[in-house]
């Protein structure tokens, strides 16, 4: 009896034992398991293993992200393997956006496949805006196109379009920037093919938008663009007038040469008179050097007296008193007719 009961008991601690190993096993197995998510999956009727969920939560993704993903795409019956979702959120992309984004564009009828949205997530970083640009179109401004018309005055004109993303052309064309660079391009060409620039400030749609053709300009673009229209037009330079300024200052800088030549011709005319002005003095007094010497010859030679030389001096004062009387009685009567 004894061994019996010593039997029994052993069982019972071992059962107790085991059935204890088992719960400690289950208990720390779902506390690694994100429980909330596991259960979300599972009630969604989107079934995902738990040691799935304990794998993403090792590797630190956003396991509630992924599981809502994950629930997202099966409710819309799309074809999209938890591995494939893994693929882009390691690359960093978001699941949930392309998600949406793929939801978005089939209800405005837009073909979008799980790859090509993956793709333009990773290269745009929010698939979800693009798709979005794909279907609501938005106005997009070009400032300050500037171009010469045939006649040189300068046109800076504005210019307004609508564009929308086109998805399948999205990876592989150009942006905006390039967009608008197109546009500017083809308007400045038809503003230097613009003979008179009043007929394009009276119309300037007809004259810049007339022979533009926007498959051309969108060809190697991501976008479709619609209704384009200028803005704004107004004149810059003019060419003409800059030109007549120019030749203006030129002419006036000629001018300037030139009265500049004519001053020193006069300047080097009248140093020339006054040279010789100072020689013919030199001469006078060189000749009236020399009469004193004449005298004493002609008076030694016997040719000139004594008495003939008193009465020359006489004759020389006589005439000096005499013009200095008449420059006296000139000089008064100028004061005199001044005074009246």
């Amino acid at each position: 009896m004894e061994s019996l009961l010593l039997a029994f008991g052993a069982t019972e601690i071992t059962l107790v034992s085991v059935f204890g190993a088992i719960l400690l096993i289950l208990i720390i197995y779902y506390c690694i398991v994100p429980l909330k998510s596991w259960f979300t999956a599972l009630f969604a009727g989107c079934y995902i293993p738990s040691y799935r969920l304990i794998s993403l939560k090792s590797r630190k993704f956003n396991v509630k992200d992924i599981v809502s993903a994950y629930i997202m795409a099966k409710k819309a019956k799309r074809n999209i393997s938890l591995n494939e979702i893994e693929t882009l959120v390691t690359s960093g992309g978001n699941i949930v956006n392309v998600i949406k984004a793929m939801n978005m564009a089939e209800e405005a009828s837009i073909k979008l496949g799980f790859n090509l949205a993956c793709a333009i997530e990773l290269a745009s970083g929010d698939v979800f805006n693009v798709v979005r640009d794909a279907i609501v179109s938005k106005v997009v401004e070009v400032r300050d196109i500037r171009g010469f018309t045939q006649d040189n005055i300068e046109i800076i004109a504005n210019a307004k379009f609508s564009v929308k993303v086109n998805i399948n052309k999205y990876l592989n064309s150009l942006g905006l920037e390039d967009l608008k660079n197109n546009v500017s391009a083809w308007i400045m060409e038809n503003i230097s093919k613009t003979k008179d620039h009043k007929a394009l400030l009276a119309e300037p749609n007809p004259s810049l938008l007339s022979n533009m053709d926007l498959r051309v300009i969108t060809q190697k673009s991501m976008f479709e663009m619609y209704d384009i229209n200028i803005t704004s037009v107004e004149m810059g330079r003019d060419l003409n007038l800059e030109s007549e300024m120019r030749q203006a200052e030129k002419d006036k800088i000629y001018a300037s040469i030139e009265a500049e030549k004519m001053k020193n011709k006069e300047e080097i005319k009248e140093i020339q008179m006054r040279a010789k002005t100072e020689e013919m003095k030199s001469t006078v007094l060189q000749a009236e050097a020399e009469v004193p010497q004449a005298i004493s010859q002609a008076i030694k030679e016997g040719r000139f007296s004594v008495m003939d030389y008193y009465k020359l001096m006489n004759l020389q004062a006589d005439t000096a008193l005499r013009r200095a009387i008449i420059s006296d009685n000139k000089k008064q009567d100028d004061d005199d007719g001044d005074l009246y």
